[in-house]
């Protein structure tokens, strides 16, 4: 789940996390891989990226998921694969959504927070072309507009 595709360039994101043991803990029972680790922070290898924890003295707590979460996008049996994994570790924290079906976006997300509090989803659409097709469809998440 950690090497990159030939595909796409591997993109790199940071994010903050209250105690870099728990983190790397928590990432590697979702199947990541962990690079370069010391007391302030954690290389962590995610489906081909590049994500790097940085401890931080506190995270303000989201309402939900909006506006600040990540993930990736995946096949249905790496999704349940994924879903697997986060029921045993954020049992109380993981939920499963199927979204917009019959419709173009069709789409199941599986939604979790890590140790720190950061949102997690991963999804998968129905229809390949999906995710950056369908433009005349301003719905995008949650938020009616």
């Amino acid at each position: 789940m950690s090497d990159p595709t030939d595909e796409r360039p591997p993109f790199h994101l940071a994010f903050p996390c209250l105690d870099i043991a728990e983190s790397v803990v928590f990432y590697e029972g979702l199947g990541c891989s962990i690079g370069r680790t010391n007391e302030h922070a954690a290389i962590i290898g995610f489906f081909g990226h590049q994500i790097v924890a940085h401890r931080v003295p506190a995270i303000e707590p989201q309402p939900g998921i909006y506006p600040r979460h990540f993930g990736v996008m995946v096949s249905y049996e790496v999704l349940d694969q994924i879903e697997a994994s986060l029921n045993r570790l954020a049992p109380d924290a993981t939920t499963r959504a199927h979204r917009f079906p019959g419709e173009p976006i069709e789409h199941d997300s599986v939604q979790s927070l890590d140790p720190s509090g950061n949102v997690l989803e991963f999804k998968t659409y129905r229809y390949p072309h999906a995710p950056f097709a369908a433009v005349d469809d301003v719905r995008i998440g949650d938020v009616s507009v």
